[in-house]
């Protein structure tokens, strides 16, 4: 399993590949909306989704699109420091086929300098989902 750690400030981000599988080579993905989220992440991870050239889409699984070929869950933690703000984002991608989890990201942030609800998203979803970095090895076991 390849994982990958960035620090910035007080921030982590994690990502983790639990198959050989390069996640860009897929391109229709589902978001399944959260049954606790008043804040619409599965939209604002869907939006992006599409910014890094996806077919991707959001809400509750039995409206999924037949040809869906991922699916991404997501668990958020929310702190309260003067003003909400999101301190957590855990996002887990299975196979919508065998419902197998092949990748999963976290980003966490302090709330000493928060950063919003999208680019906490953009920050857990590029290094699954982004362009590759010239030089860097495919995600492997």
């Amino acid at each position: 399993m390849l994982i990958l750690l960035g620090l910035v400030g007080c921030s982590s981000i994690e990502t983790a590949f639990d198959v050989p599988a390069d996640l860009r080579t897929f391109k229709r993905i589902y978001v399944q909306s959260s049954q606790n989220d008043s804040s619409h992440l599965d939209e604002l991870i869907a939006n992006e989704l599409k910014r890094l050239g996806y077919d991707a889409s959001a809400g509750v699984r039995t409206m999924m699109p037949d040809d869906n070929q991922l699916i991404v869950l997501y668990e958020s933690q929310w702190s309260w420091d003067f003003h909400s703000y999101l301190s957590q984002l855990d996002v887990t991608v299975r196979d919508v086929r065998t419902e197998k989890q092949i990748g999963h990201g976290r980003i966490f942030h302090a709330g000493f300098t928060t950063k919003t609800p999208e680019q906490m998203v953009a920050g857990v979803l590029a290094p699954m989902f982004g362009p590759k970095k010239p030089g860097k090895p495919a995600a492997t076991k």
